[in-house]
């Protein structure tokens, strides 16, 4: 039994696309089979499963970063897997990923061809990187082909996936079975699209239409997962530029690949749209367009040189989200007295309007950022607190190692019956005149078995001492980083944010509360440090003493 005694994990992954096919139930149930049949373990907390990520994907599957973390804290001894497409479809991604594996003293199995993936010398490399870049150009081959179909469909003037306010999606079936998908006219959401760029053509700003259109309660476009359930400046500034709207499709403008590990968006040439005449689906005529797009050119020619997408200059933006909303908070300006101050505030209300959020609170940057950065200092980066994190991590190896010592006697039986089976095959081998295969690929076998069980034994008998030492390496390791972080929170506004980003175990929430002082924000969020730890940041207690006089919630 190739995984006796030992302790494994089971990973499992299924593509968007691959909706029967290597299911993640069939992928859990025959690799739990084949890990019983042999005779390893597998505890729930290491069955790891990443659904709906495409194989080259590798920087935003959870699934496939935590088994490695736990691999590298030796939480288990072997990982078992369908196949190499399940790691992934990158050659050298993939290989490098089995090579972190192996590295970290786990073993890897492929239960589909019962076979132990070993990186041993040249001859081996070069099998796992053939069979790497099988899986990637079958990756590709499928886009390929993916890729075509979507553009045969767009030359049609079909339908190729999505929703877009203003039309209906409309099957046209061949009895039960779909033969197409057709855009069709909504007349109601018509009507929306042509006041929308009849009142920017006549000087509206994107704002003002968003929170006009929330205030009446009009049913914002669909976004899927995506959507917040109510009209934007971003989504707005997209339907006045949509040259579907005057009938004209295009596709095409931008195309998915992987960069970095990940997948992004990049422009496609022009070259390569592919634009349909569709006078049928036209929504605003070409007075009309030709309005909005004369007024957007003159925007552009103003704001177009305005730098986007630079560094984030204050301490909680993108950390910071409305606790009424959901909404990001972001810095603004505000008045204070005669003085122009930036203050948090949140977006949703600013963008879209007290229907969709009535926060109207807003609160001095640096008020709130050195609030903050005190309750960090003070509760989170405390010797305290380490002292407790590496107490229960001490607690959790005592109790790893106590589990190792009651393995010991089985271990040590098991491998006793190996040594005497390769005794008995070798003797049995030395009676033959020709060798049989099979009597040689037992003795292999049994031998593989044997070393890796002799391992377990000496890190099982080690495991004291080397645990001690662990575990004092990670204290030293511990307090060092506590150290640097309060050395960069201390520094400036972008080393913090650095400390927060490290630190941080989700976003920030602001919840806008009454004091005896005014309106204040109680700011909550959760830190990681070896264990999750629980702050709270009563932002009302913390800093009533030093907001600006004059000051005057929104």
């Amino acid at each position: 039994m190739k995984l006796f005694g030992l302790r494994t994990a089971l990973y499992a992954r299924r593509s968007k696309e691959e909706h029967q096919a290597a299911s993640i139930d069939v992928q859990t149930g025959e690799g739990s089979r084949y890990i019983a049949e042999q005779g390893g373990t597998l505890a729930p907390e290491h069955i790891f499963v990443d659904a709906d990520h495409g194989r080259a994907e590798f920087k935003k599957r959870p699934g496939l970063i935590a088994m490695l973390n736990a691999a590298e804290r030796h939480a288990f001894d072997a990982v078992v897997v369908r196949d190499e497409s399940r790691l992934g479809g990158d050659t050298n991604r993939t290989s490098l990923f089995i090579q972190d594996l192996l590295d970290a003293g786990v073993r890897l199995f492929y239960y589909f061809t019962d076979e132990e993936v070993k990186i041993d010398g040249a001859f081996d490399k070069l099998v796992i990187n053939v069979r790497n870049f099988a899986s990637e150009l079958e990756r590709e081959k499928i886009s390929q082909r993916t890729h075509e179909h979507l553009l045969t469909k767009a030359r049609r003037g079909l339908n190729v996936g999505g929703r877009v306010y203003g039309y209906d999606n409309v099957e046209v079936k061949d009895g039960e079975q779909r033969v197409r998908v057709e855009y069709r006219v909504n007349e109601e959401q018509a009507k929306i699209v042509r006041e929308i760029f009849r009142r920017y053509a006549d000087g509206e700003g994107l704002r003002t239409l968003a929170k006009d259109l929330n205030a009446r309660g009009v049913e914002p476009p669909r976004a899927g997962r995506r959507g917040t359930g109510s009209w934007s400046y971003s989504s707005i500034r997209e339907m006045v530029r949509r040259e579907r709207y005057r009938g004209v499709l295009v596709w095409g403008k931008k195309e998915k690949t992987y960069k970095g590990g990940t997948k992004v968006r990049v422009d496609r040439p022009k070259s390569d749209w592919v634009t349909i005449e569709a006078p049928e689906l036209r929504i605003v005529d070409d007075e009309l367009w030709a309005a909005v797009q004369q007024r957007w050119s003159k925007r552009e020619a103003l704001t177009g040189s305005r730098r986007r997408g630079g560094r984030v200059r204050y301490f909680l933006t993108g950390f910071g989200r409305c606790a009424k909303c959901g909404g990001p908070m972001r810095a603004d300006n505000a008045k204070v007295s005669y003085d122009n101050v930036r203050v948090y505030a949140c977006a949703w209300h600013r963008d879209r309007g007290p229907a969709v959020c009535d926060n109207g609170l807003r609160r001095p940057v640096a008020t709130v950022d050195e609030a903050v950065i005190n309750c960090i200092k003070e509760n989170v980066l405390h010797e305290e607190v380490i002292a407790e994190a590496l107490r229960e991590m001490r607690r959790r190896i005592a109790e790893r190692a106590k589990n190792v010592d009651n393995e010991l006697p089985q271990l040590e039986r098991e491998a006793s019956r190996l040594r005497s089976e390769i005794d008995r095959l070798v003797n049995a081998l030395a009676s033959f005149d020709q060798k049989p295969e099979a009597v040689i690929r037992g003795i292999a076998e049994r031998q593989d078995q044997l070393s890796a069980l002799e391992a377990r034994l000496r890190a099982a008998k080690a495991a004291p001492s080397a645990l001690d030492l662990e575990v004092r390496r990670l204290e030293k390791e511990a307090r060092q980083r506590l150290g640097d972080l309060r050395a960069m929170l201390e520094r400036n506004p972008e080393e913090a944010r650095k400390a927060l980003e490290t630190i941080l175990g989700g976003p920030l929430r602001f919840t806008p509360i009454e004091t005896s002082e005014g309106k204040r924000y109680r700011i909550e969020g959760v830190v990681a440090l070896e264990a999750v730890i629980a702050v709270e940041v009563n932002e009302a207690r913390a800093v009533q003493a030093a907001s600006p006089a004059g000051f005057e919630p929104a």
